[in-house]
């Protein structure tokens, strides 16, 4: 699944033309992307597009989405909701799941595996082929239990009746990748500080354009049961000497 950087590399292979039925005319798939405001899916939906995808977008806010971008097709609904997930799976062949409640409270790991299981039995309602989640890479100790409830989001994800393929990724940099932002700005406007100790733990970052074609071809990959796979970039470092690079 690694793919080389640069973001005019990774134009390039997005544009391909509609897949074609038998008879030789386009046949236009369907896709339902949920995250679609955050980071990863405003990176994912042109790239889509130019793969002969018709996007539908979910968002629990369709309306104020709808005013920032007409051109898209935006639904309301929430995954954990199961009404909502039918409709606005209903014709769709394929989804990214691209979603992370970290700020749903105390309880938001078992938040956010019940609505991965909702979310997987909608597809399979819905005659969905294929699911692609992009999640977060098993750590070598415990982890924090965000990294926790993510992994655990996708194997219910895979556990669930639709082929589904996991991606993991670690700190992925690019414009508005919130964990890069942390890590930039813990190192350009603090002189010194008290290390954390999440700082020592080893990172892999990947860049969002190399991200956005894994998820691409993970849609088209010939899949014979769920799997999952890590798609880190060569170096594996300290987060603490990414923090450093960014001061020089």
């Amino acid at each position: 699944m690694r793919t080389p950087a640069g973001r005019g590399a990774a134009s390039r292979r997005a544009r391909r033309e509609p897949r074609r039925a038998a008879d030789g005319a386009a046949s236009e798939r369907s896709l339902l992307l949920t995250g679609a405001t955050g980071f990863v899916g405003g990176a994912a939906r042109p790239a889509l597009a130019g793969e002969g995808w018709r996007v539908r977008c979910l968002t629990r806010a369709a309306a104020r989405a709808q005013q920032r971008d007409p051109t898209l097709d935006w639904v309301q609904g929430d995954v954990s909701d199961p009404a909502s997930c039918a409709r606005a799976l209903d014709g769709c062949q394929a989804a990214l799941y691209l979603v992370h409640g970290i700020g749903e409270g105390r309880d938001y790991h078992r938040h956010e595996v019940r609505a991965a299981s909702t979310f997987a039995q909608a597809a399979a309602a819905a005659g969905v082929e294929r699911i692609v989640y992009l999640g977060g890479v098993a750590p070598t100790g415990a982890g924090s239990a965000h990294l926790r409830s993510r992994l655990d989001v996708g194997e219910a994800l895979r556990a669930g009746p639709v082929k589904t393929i996991e991606l993991r990724a670690s700190m992925i940099v690019g414009h508005g990748s919130l964990s890069w932002l942390i890590v930039r700005d813990l190192a350009a406007r603090l002189p010194f500080m008290v290390l954390p100790r999440w700082l020592k733990s080893r990172t892999q970052p990947v860049a969002i354009d190399d991200v956005v074609v894994a998820l691409l071809r993970a849609l088209e990959l010939p899949l014979a049961a769920s799997a999952w796979f890590d798609i880190p970039d060569r170096s594996r470092s300290p987060a603490r000497r990414s923090s450093s690079r960014r001061r020089r």
